[in-house]
């Protein structure tokens, strides 16, 4: 009973940390647990399992928060008053890092949306080319009734006369 007890004291340490923003792994360290112990205790806990996924929803939402406060927090000034460009690009790494994870971890919900969908209104290809083979054919046909009209008759005679 102890055993299970210490359980669940170790789970609640993990699930708040992580409920607090930090990673399932440095939570586990903080309980004093391994995380493949976490993992283990998840798989065969049902009801574990089901809080585990909504500490890791809210860990996703804490990232959300730090990122825009990471984006939002002024960057300090060095002492001759200008910025630094290495804490600017700190910060920006910072930012993008978090992104990256969130549209990798939950890309349905903080991940690009890109508009695959097909439609049947595209150009045909294939009519296309047809249709400029067509436009060709008719000019083709133009200028050789045009260079036809435009050469002089050579008429019965068959050449120049003297």
């Amino acid at each position: 009973m102890l055993a299970l007890k210490n359980r669940e004291a170790l789970s609640e340490i993990v699930l708040e940390s992580m409920t607090n923003g930090v990673s399932m792994r440095q939570a586990c360290i903080k309980a004093g647990i391994g995380a493949a112990t976490w993992i283990d205790w998840t798989t065969k806990d049902p009801v574990l399992s089901e809080r585990y996924t909504r500490a890791r929803e809210a860990l996703l939402d804490a990232m959300v928060d730090q990122t825009l406060a990471l984006a939002d927090e002024p960057v300090p000034k060095l002492d001759n008053g200008a910025t630094d460009p290495g804490l600017v690009r700190q910060r920006q790494l910072q930012v993008d890092t978090r992104k990256w994870i969130l549209s990798k971890l939950a890309p349905s919900k903080y991940g690009d949306r890109l508009d695959v969908s097909v439609s049947d209104n595209r150009i045909s290809i294939s009519g296309a080319l047809l249709a400029a083979q067509s436009r060709l054919a008719l000019m083709h046909d133009a200028s050789h009734v045009q260079d036809v009209q435009a050469k002089p008759d050579q008429g019965e005679g068959g050449g120049p006369s003297d």
